[in-house]
């Protein structure tokens, strides 16, 4: 099985999308994983808050990270998700997950996103689906 830096270090560069945003996970460990998205004018609504679709990518691909942590690729079956407030007048977001369940094809993670005040702005329960198949060719 391939280490979680490298699990990591492919995530953060192979996800165009997480690349657009600017989303990174920046530790990973078996069943969880931390990351981060810096905020810039292009995240923002027309209230001046973070957009939720943004919000919920980070919380998405960090969930995604912990899920990966044991080396398959996975995709997203469901999620619960909470928006508690509004992610207005900060610079970074951070969001981090942690295992519920491990099963045989579904695992779920809790996700929590905070901002640089460490200020709780949404909250989560994800599932994702083991596809069963290697994330890196070792």
């Amino acid at each position: 099985m391939p280490s979680f830096k490298e699990i990591m270090d492919h995530r953060n560069q192979n996800s165009h999308f997480c690349i657009l945003l600017g989303i990174r996970t920046t530790q990973m460990d078996q069943g969880s994983a931390k990351g981060e998205m810096p905020i810039r004018e292009h995240h923002e609504n027309a209230v001046g808050s973070v957009h939720g679709g943004c919000i919920f990518s980070l919380a998405d691909t960090i969930g995604g990270s912990a899920a990966a942590s044991y080396g398959h690729k996975m995709t997203t079956l469901s999620s619960d998700f909470h928006y508690l407030t509004a992610a207005m007048g900060t610079e970074k977001l951070y969001a981090s997950a942690r295992e519920i369940k491990h099963g045989k094809r579904i695992c779920v993670f809790d996700v929590e996103v905070s901002d640089d005040k460490d200020r709780l702005i949404a909250k989560g329960t994800f599932s994702y689906f083991d596809l069963g198949v290697p994330i890196l060719d070792h």
